[in-house]
């Protein structure tokens, strides 16, 4: 008995899987995009059966399908196999005329393919993944017209396939960006932290010094003392915790609450600076939230402002909270306003200051912080706003981010 056809496999097979997972395509879900090229494929060559195929090392995988009802099946029994060996449509008007597919088990058995075209998937660096094929019941051929829009619906594929490609890269680029912006924050708060409890540890070891050669009411003194600094150390410790520490679980959060957390671990900064920050909260509702996130964005924003004021008289920070509707949309939420009485921004940087890398700080920033901030800001579906005046009496920054009740986190 002669044995049943299989299609030879491809010199550079290997290199070609390689590239097919590149794209992380295989076994995903079904994509009205994709669903709407095998839909037209269909349409278009009066077919009733079409499919956008990913020929893998032992199967074929359908990405969509129109008819077929399968979403994969044998690689040796692939007729996609055989077009994937060459880069132009492979046409077969009559399957039982063909020696490679007249016992194929789809044309011996259901659905009886008689007819089939595909045209091949190539990427840039020219590897064929698959095709986008049609088949049918009986032999038939295509005209011109068909032909070529069935190798425009391929190219229509592999630009799909390589948009997403891209899209997954500038993600895990983003993802290395935030990671480098958390790690450097890390950084900057170990610094602050130093600085925080180095000078109330120095005060309880002079005070307990003091007091052990001392007797009486003034040695108690002393010890109270030293008690009172070793709670300002606790009171640190626990802030910086609660900054980094964090559940990453939603929780009805309190923009206030958050912002004082933060304000505290930049007390030592705010005191050398001779800085005065004045927190106004009106805020009547909890806001369901990323609590850690949002610490992040505060102290973000805390920190610029600092840097903006190390320079200018007076040295203020005003944030103020308070119940708002949105003006476009009425949307019920919460404005948090951040304003400094620094040195500003020009004009001409507003619209660069959310790019990563950009910064006004040069050697001192990273660029990262507000690019980062924004991102948090939009999971929260939050906007944000900058004023900004370098000169003049209203000279200074508000950064203006307005964070909707219905932002769709559940607690």
């Amino acid at each position: 008995m002669e044995a049943k056809f299989r299609a030879p496999v491809p010199e550079n097979d290997d290199a070609r899987l390689a590239a097919l997972r590149r794209y992380n395509i295989l076994d995903s879900a079904r994509e009205q995009a994709y669903d709407d090229i095998t839909s037209l494929a269909a349409f278009i060559c009066d077919a009733p059966f079409s499919t956008i195929t990913l020929v893998d090392q032992d199967r074929q995988w359908f990405k969509s399908e129109q008819g077929f009802g399968v979403s994969e099946t044998n690689r040796d029994d692939s007729m996609c196999a055989c077009a994937i060996l060459q880069t132009s449509p492979m046409i077969v008007e009559d399957t039982l005329l063909d020696e490679r597919f007249r016992d194929n088990p789809f044309v011996t058995g259901w659905p009886g393919i008689r007819f089939y075209a595909g045209a091949p998937l190539v990427t840039g660096d020219g590897f064929v993944l698959g095709t986008v094929c049609i088949f049918d019941t009986k032999p038939r051929t295509l005209t011109s017209p068909q032909i070529n829009s069935l190798e425009a619906l391929a190219r229509q594929t592999m630009a799909h396939l390589d948009l997403r490609l891209r899209m997954a890269e500038a993600e895990k680029q983003a993802q290395v960006l935030r990671t480098a912006e958390k790690l450097a924050a890390v950084g900057r708060l170990a610094s602050s932290m130093a600085h925080e409890i180095n000078n109330p540890l120095q005060s309880v070891t002079n005070l307990l010094f003091v007091a052990a050669m001392t007797e009486g009411a003034e040695s108690k003194q002393f010890v109270a003392q030293a008690q009172d600094e070793l709670r300002r150390v606790s009171h640190i410790v626990t802030q910086t915790l609660r900054f980094h520490n964090q559940s990453i679980a939603p929780e009805s959060a309190r923009i206030g609450e958050i912002v004082e957390s933060v304000i505290a671990l930049f007390a030592t900064r705010l005191r050398h600076a001779s800085a005065s920050v004045f927190v106004e909260d009106r805020q009547t509702d909890a806001l369901a939230a990323y609590a850690s996130d949002l610490r992040q964005v505060f102290a973000n924003f805390v920190g610029n402002a600092l840097d903006a004021i190390a320079t200018t008289e007076p040295r203020a920070i005003r944030v103020r909270i308070r119940d708002e509707q949105n003006l476009r949309t009425g949307e019920p939420g919460v404005r948090v306003l951040v304003t400094d009485s620094g040195i500003g921004i020009p004009a001409e940087n507003h619209a660069k200051l959310a790019e990563p890398f950009f910064s006004t700080k040069g050697a001192r920033g990273t660029g990262l912080g507000l690019w980062v901030s924004r991102g948090i800001l939009t999971k929260h579906k939050a906007t944000l706003a900058i004023r900004s005046c370098t000169e003049g009496p209203r000279r200074g920054t508000t950064f203006s981010i307005f964070f909707p009740h219905a932002n769709g986190i559940t607690v």
